[in-house]
């Protein structure tokens, strides 16, 4: 039984290993001696525990089985595949079972599988977040990954953001955000990855220990103690720029094998030519349904949600209120002080209208410096010219500007459905025509704001 490749294990009837023969250090790691009398199922791997709880049932049943295969985690903590044949033997009151380690067929499987299915999900995924859960639960089959953070960046990696974060236990230390950006920017910039040994900073001698962590850097091939846990930071580049990072904690014996480094270049590569394709994509929906300059919706976006609400009020016989503002002499704001001020002046008068909505209508960008807005609000459509007082006072406040401070004045036109109209198209006309009186007739010192505005 010493001479055998297979490794035959003997359990009792509570899942202690009462014999284990010499070939089990090959496959596993551990000495016979290390394992008696501990529990087998400690050892499997924990999305396998249950299935495996469940195999052994019907081994003690009386059932001979041959070919159940599961993960065992190795004594410097990589998976094993193991193929068994097992069955019970009443006499003894044991579950005789016979060991094959099958890991390199199955990984050359795996590999095949996840090099398909990370290409799958990076032309599938909805959004980036989906596509790193799906990366994460092809990897986690190949590697027992404790820790996983996907970082994506600007171009000039002046700003990053947690796209996909995942701890197994409160156990695992981890880098807080701050020291996390940092080795990204290291990582993205050398062009290469970078590993560390991480571990809990200690406050003093009581043996307690703080959130922050301390990151060792190792040196690339360098041999590492049997057990020790990694934090591999994998830098994601495009043709075209840095994307990002995926972050992985976890066995160094897993994470730098060279199969597994071949594997996790092919996933940064497919991972980051997917993020990048879906920021394009969300940067072109943004360029379509949003003002650069103000970041309001645009015309166009204004356009359909005024036509939904326009559409719910028709059906519950409600009201809305729609208004039209424009800045008297926007252009003699251009002329004076530039562009580039008139600009700074529209995006905080824009805030300002926000703001001002916010929590009862929808205000976006029309052209130039005009400004629409919906109100929906029944009790506030009722009293729309206190509400319109307000926040055309609010926009009227000085706004600094650079070295300057400006005054400006609103003109504002309101239609009310449906008093005014009941079409989206008549309300602006409508809107728009009172808006054009309020400007006239301010400016001849005419009908106060108030009598005008509707």
């Amino acid at each position: 039984m010493a001479l055998l490749l297979d490794a035959v294990f003997l359990v009792d009837k509570a899942g202690a290993l009462v014999y284990v023969s010499p070939a089990c250090e090959s496959i596993l790691g551990y000495s016979p001696q290390e394992l008696l009398g501990r529990s087998m199922i400690d050892f499997v791997a924990k999305e396998d525990r249950e299935r495996t709880i469940e195999e052994s049932k019907f081994v003690m049943a009386g059932l001979p089985r041959i070919g159940f295969e599961n993960r065992y985690i190795h004594k410097d903590g990589h998976y094993v595949h193991i193929m068994w044949s097992a069955r019970w033997s009443e006499d003894h009151g044991l579950r005789i079972g016979v060991a094959r380690d099958v890991s390199a067929k199955k990984q050359a499987e795996a590999l095949q599988r996840a090099t398909y299915s990370i290409s799958e999900a990076a032309h599938d995924a909805a959004d980036v977040r989906s596509l790193c859960k799906a990366v994460h639960d092809t990897l986690s089959t190949l590697f027992p990954i404790d820790a996983i953070v996907v970082a994506t960046c600007d171009a000039e990696l002046a700003a990053w953001e947690k796209a996909y974060q995942y701890r197994d236990s409160g156990d695992v230390p981890v880098l807080d955000w701050r020291q996390a950006q940092h080795l990204s920017t290291q990582a993205t910039q050398a062009k290469r990855p970078f590993w560390h040994r991480i571990e809990a900073v200690p406050v003093d001698g009581a043996g307690q220990s703080v959130p922050h962590v301390r990151a060792e850097p190792l040196v690339p091939g360098a041999p590492v103690e049997t057990g020790t846990q990694v934090l591999a930071v994998l830098p994601m580049h495009t043709a075209r720029r840095a994307v990002g990072t995926l972050m992985l904690y976890g066995p160094a014996s897993a994470l730098r094998a060279e199969a597994a480094q071949r594997l996790l270049a092919f996933v940064c590569d497919q991972t980051a030519l997917a993020i990048e394709r879906k920021q394009l994509i969300d940067d072109l929906y943004q360029a379509a349904r949003f003002d650069e300059l103000t970041g309001l919706p645009n015309r166009r976006t204004f356009g359909e949600f005024a036509r939904e609400a326009v559409r719910r009020a028709q059906r519950t016989n409600g009201k809305l209120a729609f208004l039209f503002a424009d800045i008297d002499g926007f252009k003699g704001v251009n002329d004076s002080l530039g562009h580039a001020v008139g600009d700074l002046l529209l995006k905080e008068i824009g805030q300002r209208m926000k703001t001002g909505v916010t929590g009862c209508g929808f205000v976006a960008r029309h052209s130039g410096d005009e400004f629409v807005a919906i109100v929906q609000d029944a009790e506030v459509v009722e009293r729309i010219d206190v509400a319109v007082t307000r926040l055309r006072a609010e926009i009227e406040q000085v706004i600094s500007v650079n070295d300057a401070s400006l005054s400006v004045r609103v003109s504002v036109g309101v239609a009310v459905f449906p008093d005014d109209g009941e079409s989206m198209s008549e309300l602006i006309r409508v809107a728009d025509r009172r808006m054009y009186a309020n400007k006239s007739e301010r400016k001849s010192g005419g009908a106060s704001f108030l009598q005008r505005l509707i």
